[in-house]
């Protein structure tokens, strides 16, 4: 599987995935979202907390990429 190259945006929590989103609203871009997966129980968000917060903010979420160690990518697009 070939992971696209967008700009990767690592987020520990979901309030700093809320914080980048309400940043970058105005822009119409296409990144993803690097997150944590469950071995690291202290910065996990998980993928349905992913999705659920891009949602409300009028974002899309597409593809989930395990990437090297312990991370997620999502490539999330802002639909506005």
């Amino acid at each position: 599987m070939i992971i696209p190259k967008l700009k990767r945006i690592k987020v520990s929590s979901e309030q700093e995935l809320r914080n980048w989103l309400a940043k970058n609203s105005g822009h119409k871009q296409e990144v993803m979202i690097v997150t944590c997966n469950k071995k690291s129980r202290d910065k996990h968000v998980s993928s349905d907390q992913v999705r659920e917060t891009l949602g409300e903010k009028g974002w899309a979420a597409g593809q989930s990429y395990t990437l090297d160690g312990n991370l997620v990518g999502h490539v999330v697009s802002n639909t506005l």
